[in-house]
């Protein structure tokens, strides 16, 4: 475990030029989202989340959003939902490990392949531990 930390920390923090915009678009809780891409001119929009608990997004590398997940906030849901640029739940978007607040999301690029994505998910609630998935942008056409 503390070796995945370890490389973990190490990617998040190598400074690679080729992520400048990826933090560029922040996606949160009751439809709310601000893209940063625009330097000096910050805009807001909506999106497709609902909850309390937690979110995560990530953009390409010149800041155009490419997805999003939420964990939900309430009892009634057992996963984490994500979403595509334009709002809509992605296929097999709906069936994620991770509930409540005390899921975290972490979403990172997955090394050597501009097209897949790290989703993880950090539980201390009923489902404990770390948990990931792989997500697919040239899946389902795109």
């Amino acid at each position: 475990m503390k070796k995945i930390l370890i490389i973990l920390m190490l990617y998040v923090f190598s400074g690679s030029s080729i992520a400048q915009k990826r933090n560029a678009v922040w996606c949160f809780g009751d439809s709310a989202g601000i893209d940063f891409s625009n330097l000096g001119s910050p805009q807001v929009f909506s999106t497709s989340l609902d909850t309390r608990g937690s979110c995560a997004s990530i953009a390409d590398t010149s800041g155009q959003l490419l997805f999003y997940a939420e964990t939900n906030g309430n009892l009634s849901s057992n996963s984490t939902q994500v979403y595509n640029s334009i709002g809509q739940k992605m296929q097999n978007g709906d069936s994620i490990l991770g509930q409540l607040w005390y899921h975290e999301l972490l979403i990172l690029p997955f090394p050597g392949n501009d097209s897949l994505y790290y989703l993880f998910s950090i539980g201390v609630s009923s489902v404990y531990g770390l948990k990931y998935c792989v997500i697919d942008m040239k899946a389902n056409g795109g």
